[in-house]
């Protein structure tokens, strides 16, 4: 389980999206508010964790075993 809070003052969408390219999950969250992503329906690998406002991106990747 990661939990992901969104600190910015604007709606943030969130992405996960395995090695091959395709998402996994998509959602956004309002600011202030909090997330928690379950990964255990998730197989083993590598992925990516894409955050995007209006103004801002930040990604982050995520070793699932």
């Amino acid at each position: 389980m990661i939990s992901i809070k969104n600190k910015e003052k604007e709606a943030c969408s969130v992405m996960l999206v395995d090695m091959n390219g395709y998402v996994q999950y998509e959602t956004s969250i309002e600011p202030d508010n909090n997330l928690d992503l379950d990964l255990h329906s998730l197989l083993a690998g590598i992925y990516t964790l894409i955050f995007e406002t209006t103004t801002t991106s930040f990604t982050q990747q995520i070793v699932k075993y």
